[in-house]
C-alpha cells in the first residue's frame, strides 16, 4: 500500500490528476450523463506510468467520469449520484446505468485538449508517498487486524476502508485507488462525504481505445 499525496503543480512523480478543464483524449468517447446531453464531469486521468508493469501502453490514458447535476442549493443532486453509489454487492448492477465511467483511450496528437465537464472540478496532480511505504503498511496491517478492513486513506492498492459493507466485484476486477473526498475537493461533496473506489479491469492490455477499463463507485454513511 501506499498513501497519496496531492500537490497543486505536476512534479516528475506525478501519475495522475484529478479535475481541471481540459483532457487529451478523443471527442467522441467522452460520456454523457445517462437521458442527458450534459457530458459528465472529468475526476482523474491516470498517466501510464501509473501502471508500473508497463501494462498501459505510453500512448494511452485511463480517464475516470462521474455523473454531477448541480443543486439549487449548493452541492450536487444526491439523486444523481446515487446512480453510482454502492453500498452492498447488490449495488453493483446500478453501474450498469452509466453514471460513472472508466475510459481507456489514445491520447490525442494535436495540441488542443477538450473541455467539456458541465461541472469541472479544481485541478490537483498525485503521486505515491513511497518513502513510507513500509511504515504505511504496517498500519495498515494493524488497523486490519483490528477492524477487519484496510485504512481510510487516499491510497493506491491493498485493501479498501468501506464505509458500509464490503463490495466484492466480478474476480476480473482489481482494486486500485481509494480516495477520500476531503482530499478531492471540499465545496460540491461530489462523494456525498464519502469515499471513491476504483477498480481495474485486468484485460487492459486487450482494450481498444474507447472501452470501459474498470468501475468506480462511493460509500456514504
Amino acid at each position: 500500500m501506499a498513501k497519496l499525496i496531492f500537490t497543486v503543480k505536476k512534479t516528475e512523480n506525478s501519475i495522475g490528476y484529478f479535475g481541471g478543464g481540459t483532457i487529451n483524449m478523443p471527442e467522441n468517447i467522452w460520456p454523457k450523463i445517462p437521458k442527458r446531453e450534459a457530458h459528465q464531469t472529468h475526476l482523474c486521468t491516470l498517466y501510464p506510468v501509473f501502471f508500473k508493469n508497463g501494462s498501459l501502453e505510453k500512448t494511452k490514458q485511463i480517464s475516470i467520469f462521474i455523473s454531477i447535476e448541480n443543486h439549487i442549493l449548493g452541492g450536487v443532486k444526491e439523486t444523481t449520484s446515487s446512480k453510482f453509489t454502492v453500498n452492498s454487492t447488490s449495488d453493483l448492477k446500478i453501474l450498469n446505468e452509466g453514471y460513472s465511467k472508466v475510459i481507456i483511450y489514445d491520447t490525442k496528437t494535436e495540441t488542443n485538449n477538450l473541455s467539456l465537464s458541465e461541472t469541472v472540478l479544481g485541478k490537483k496532480y498525485f503521486e505515491l508517498d513511497s518513502s513510507n511505504k513500509e511504515k504505511h503498511m504496517d498500519e495498515e496491517h494493524i488497523f486490519l487486524e483490528e477492524n477487519g478492513m484496510g485504512l481510510d486513506v487516499s491510497k493506491f492498492k491493498n485493501i479498501p476502508f468501506f464505509e458500509q459493507d464490503i463490495i466484492n466485484p466480478h474476480p476480473k476486477y482489481s482494486f486500485y485507488l481509494q480516495l477520500l473526498e476531503e482530499d478531492i475537493e471540499n465545496n460540491l461533496h461530489v462523494f456525498q462525504n464519502g469515499i471513491g473506489y476504483f477498480y481495474l479491469d485486468k484485460n487492459i492490455k486487450k482494450l481498444k481505445s474507447g472501452n470501459e477499463a474498470g468501475i468506480f463507485f462511493i460509500q456514504n454513511t
